[in-house]
């Protein structure tokens, strides 16, 4: 007889034996060089990461709002969460990058056992064996684990991948209430899954859209089971509703719905052009080029040269849209992945710049089940044994190869490439300049620190680097500091002045070499920094 593996299921020990290890590897392959690869901080990273610091310890934001619901920021709105739980790492941890992304990267793993438990509670819906349900959500959970769209935004401090662990468990826990039978543990299932899904929309704004579709179609696909709790599921969405107040008042009377302003329907076009875009946008993000060949806008979005879905797991996927549908045991499942694609796809194919991997993140767990039902059919077709195993065996063995390959091109091709998109050197800078302006370790205490602007936003990395307490940042805190747009030479003869100047200075008249040059992870100069003479 064979062992329970080999008939692709798995016991009971096996399963959460797999479970660990998969947890294990999640969380190696999320914290391994976190704060070195990619090798700078964003914009968004140190404004989420100083917001939150000043929220920890003041209560305010940068522009001394009150625990606001909304964060303003490089003209425009930042959804609040991740930044209040990001006061609380930097706070342990310090103000440093590694600080910043662990909550994000902690997050990632989190949707690795979301995907899993997902999976589990979705195929239980089945007829499916118990063994082969628990081999299949483990496959699921590796799936995600060993995604390059998943571990590239679980390894830096934007918003979409922790909305995506609220987004997922969201799904998880109603699915579960639905099953558990007691009263009790239906209204805890059924009010954990209504605060997920509600912390999902304080935390990204593209779960704004896909999380009510996502609640609309649990609802109306399983309105028979859950009509049986409505009592349950009423108290629990009167508990939402409280819980969304602040965003609802913050989007009708504050600025939550300034983020709108970067959707295709508030450009003015008539409906038809309107419809026309939507569409294109929406067939871009099902592309090759997007899917297989890395084609981003930004090296922040992708490394530039794998898609969001490896091939093998592309053929999975396609698998389960040619044959996945046609067998009865298949279509809810078949049907929950449709809908998560879908849905996931909308914030993105909305948006002005497109393709956009990062708000369309809460589409991946569609595409993993999809791709799940793909391997479903695949291991119960009527192939001979050997044939099965053979194909079976090549499709992991490749699926290995290209993750390991993907792994070294982020490793080092990505690492060095994406120097420019993740503002490189930043922080070398603002710390080499802090103890002039302070006059602190034996340095001389200048009059004024003159800093280029050519890459944008140098203020936020003062602010995150000197962990200026936002009421003296108002107050005039960073007065020595004066940003540039463009550094000259007569900068260079200033008395008592510390210049940071970018590559993209013309300062070659001035005669002097740098005293120091700050390179970036591509080992090209980022900035070049003159003592006071």
């Amino acid at each position: 007889m064979k062992k329970p593996w080999l008939r692709f299921e798995l016991t009971n020990k096996q399963y959460w034996w797999g479970i660990g290890g998969v947890l294990l590897l999640a969380a190696v392959l999320r914290f391994y060089q976190l704060g070195q690869v990619p090798h700078g901080m964003t914009w968004d990273e140190a404004a989420i990461g100083y917001n939150g610091f000043a929220i920890f310890t003041t209560r305010r934001d940068e522009w001394l709002t009150r625990l606001p619901v909304s964060f303003w920021s490089f003209g425009d709105y930042k959804a609040p969460l991740a930044i209040y739980v990001n006061g609380l790492f930097t706070a342990v941890f310090g103000m440093t990058l590694w600080a910043v992304r662990v909550p994000f990267a902690l997050s990632g793993v989190g949707v690795v056992l979301g995907m899993i438990y997902l999976t589990r509670v979705v195929f239980e819906q089945t007829t499916e064996k118990p063994g082969r349900i628990r081999f299949l959500s483990l496959v699921a959970g590796l799936l995600i684990a060993l995604s390059p769209w998943h571990l590239h935004f679980s390894r830096i401090g934007f918003e979409s991948g922790m909305a995506l662990l609220f987004y997922i468990w969201g799904g998880y826990f109603f699915l579960k209430a639905l099953t558990v039978g007691k009263q009790w543990r239906v209204t805890v299932d059924f009010l954990l899954s209504v605060m997920s899904f509600v912390a999902s929309v304080y935390t990204y704004h593209s779960a704004k859209i896909a999380a009510p579709l996502f609640v609309f179609w649990l609802v109306i696909r399983y309105r028979r089971q859950a009509f049986k709790y409505w009592q349950n599921f009423g108290l629990v969405t009167v508990a939402g509703l409280l819980a969304l107040r602040p965003l609802i008042a913050d989007s009708f009377y504050g600025k939550g719905l300034e983020r709108a302003g970067t959707l295709i329907v508030s450009q003015g076009y008539s409906v038809a052009k309107t419809i026309q875009i939507f569409l294109a946008q929406f067939a871009t993000h099902f592309s090759a080029s997007f899917l297989l060949l890395g084609e981003t806008t930004t090296l922040r979005h992708g490394d530039g040269r794998w898609g969001v879905l490896l091939p093998t797991t592309l053929v999975l996927v396609l698998l389960a849209a040619v044959f996945g549908w046609r067998k009865k045991q298949l279509l809810q499942p078949f049907w929950f992945g449709i809908w998560l694609v879908l849905i996931g796809i909308l914030p993105a194919a909305l948006a002005i710049e497109v393709p956009h991997s990062n708000r369309a993140l809460l589409a991946l767990p569609g595409f993993l089940l999809l791709a799940i039902v793909g391997l479903r059919w695949l291991i119960t077709n009527r192939w001979a044994d050997e044939w099965k195993k053979m194909v079976i065996g090549g499709l992991v063995l490749l699926h290995g190869l290209f993750f390991v390959s993907y792994l070294y091109h982020y490793y080092t091709l990505f690492a060095a490439q994406s120097a420019a998109d993740f503002q490189d050197g930043y922080l070398a800078a603002f710390r080499f300049a802090l103890p002039y302006e302070r006059g602190e370790e034996g340095k001389r205490e200048v009059d004024k620190i003159i800093f280029t602007s050519d890459y944008g936003q140098p203020y936020i990395y003062a602010l995150f680097v000197r962990q200026t307490n936002p009421i003296w940042y108002q107050g005039g805190s960073l007065a020595k500091y004066e940003f540039k747009d463009e550094v000259t030479i007569g900068d260079l003869e200033r008395e008592n002045t510390l210049v940071v100047a970018s590559n993209q200075d013309d300062l070659l008249g001035a005669g002097t070499k740098a005293d120091k040059v700050i390179n970036g992870s591509d080992g090209s100069p980022r900035f070049r920094i003159y003592l006071p003479k």
